[in-house]
């Protein structure tokens, strides 16, 4: 385990700002002298008591407070940890910190409490990531995601492959210091199938990871058509207000914008583009481009007309991905007649706002299908990091089943496996990178 200085450290845990309450936090070997001088009381562990709070040097009376004392091993940090829930405010947590600092207390680093929390074993650095996360989470789905890391719901998966790991292992070893003639050696067979299983469960998961970083990003919804059809206007009555410019000139959306919106807990990434028309002047062209570009990195496309869309469908039919679009037909508003509408087509009207609705579930209806369905389930993200990392493992478990099948000594597969455990025991944090731990940590706001 990397080695960490043991001083004592405090930081602010709640936001900055005007607000009815701030959390100050401590955490230390021994924090039983540090609660006397701020309290004036003994400390009595996972108790909160409402206190004055003294300045420990002159006993300054600095606030009244709630105080609470974890004694160590059972707090967040495996340390002694103190929490004073102050009065908000910039002022009343600052002359508190500025106590503790002049009494030889520093002040902690970005994510120090949560990285003592995993050199103290904790948290493993899964669960340490997921804190990171669900700290930034900006939807309801990436919120559940990263719940289920910090429960520890991931480290089980990654576990439970390297367990299996282990256990094959253990009885390859140990039949590696017997002859035949003494031992009945397990069948290649078997030491195949138990491999072969966990080359599954890894192709599962960094598989369904691609559409979990998809789900985490936004999924990329991109309306596209010829000019003047009603882009931009059904690109603001979707996302509630005036975002894009709306003109009756051709060619008013010269780039592309994005906003993020959030759909039934899943946040989707909107995109208007620029009209696809024919133009010989050099921004049009870039703009189409640009459009036509879009299109590669969609998950969904809106191909939007206000006559007939399936026109549009026939012409983009080599740039657009197989069922991964939307048929819309803007300006209902404009033909009241909606009986010679396919059903395989939504209304809608950006003016009087009909249709809308119906296109945000199909929308929804599509995502779930189509795109996060084994999320919705089983949500696993892992970051570039662990991606990294699994793809190494994956790579080493398909040399090793060809080794197999070349039919290698047994203790060649043995070292394969030892070499699969130790790229596991990176992804859990259990063979520290000091670099790795510390810009991990770095990105975590002062405090936590």
């Amino acid at each position: 385990m990397l080695p960490y200085r043991s001083e004592n450290i405090v930081a602010i845990a709640t936001p900055p700002g005007n607000g009815a309450l701030a959390i100050v936090r401590f955490s230390g070997k021994n924090l039983y002298s540090v609660y006397r001088s701020f309290s004036h009381k003994r400390p009595q562990d996972r108790k909160a008591i409402f206190s004055k709070i003294y300045h420990p040097s002159n006993n300054k009376l600095l606030d009244e407070a709630v105080i609470i004392y974890f004694k160590s091993p059972n707090s967040f940090t495996g340390e002694d940890v103190i929490e004073i829930t102050c009065h908000g405010g910039a002022l009343v947590s600052k002359s508190i910190i500025l106590a503790a600092i002049d009494y030889g207390i520093r002040n902690a680093k970005p994510g120090e409490f949560s990285c003592r929390a995993y050199l103290n074993g904790k948290i493993d650095l899964l669960q340490a990531e997921g804190i990171s996360s669900l700290i930034s989470a900006k939807s309801q789905f990436l919120q559940d995601i990263s719940l289920n890391h910090l429960l520890g719901h991931v480290t089980k998966n990654f576990s439970e492959i390297k367990n299996d790991s282990l256990n094959i292992l253990s009885i390859i070893e140990n039949e590696l210091n017997f002859s035949e003639q003494e031992i009945d050696l397990t069948s290649i067979s078997i030491i195949r199938d138990v491999i072969l299983n966990i080359r599954n469960k890894l192709e599962t998961i960094l598989n369904n990871t691609t559409h979990g970083l998809d789900v985490a990003l936004g999924i990329r919804v991109v309306i596209i058509g010829k000019t003047n059809s009603g882009k931009s206007s059904l690109y603001n009555a979707i996302l509630g207000y005036d975002r894009a410019i709306v003109s009756s000139v051709p060619g008013t959306t010269r780039d592309t914008i994005e906003s993020i919106f959030e759909l039934e807990g899943v946040p989707v990434c909107l995109i208007d583009t620029a009209g696809i028309w024919e133009s010989e002047k050099y921004l049009d062209r870039l703009s189409i481009e640009k459009s036509y570009s879009s299109l590669d990195e969609a998950n969904i496309c809106f191909l939007v007309d206000d006559v007939d869309p399936k026109l549009l469908e026939k012409s983009l039919c080599k740039n657009i991905k197989k069922d991964n679009y939307i048929l819309i037909k803007t300006k209902s508003d404009l033909n009241n007649s909606t009986d010679s509408i396919d059903n395989n087509i939504i209304a809608v009207s950006s003016k009087l706002n009909t249709g809308i609705n119906k296109l945000l579930t199909c929308l929804s209806t599509h995502i779930k299908s189509n795109i996060s369905n084994y999320d919705v389930i089983n949500p696993i993200l892992v970051t570039r990091r662990q991606r990294g990392l699994l793809k190494r493992a994956l790579s080493s478990i398909v040399v090793l089943i060809e080794q197999i099948d070349n039919g290698v000594e047994t203790d060649i597969i043995a070292s394969g496996i030892r070499g699969f455990v130790s790229i596991l025991e990176e992804v859990l944090g259990e063979i520290p990178n000091e670099d790795i731990i510390n810009n991990i940590f770095s990105n975590f706001c002062i405090g936590k």
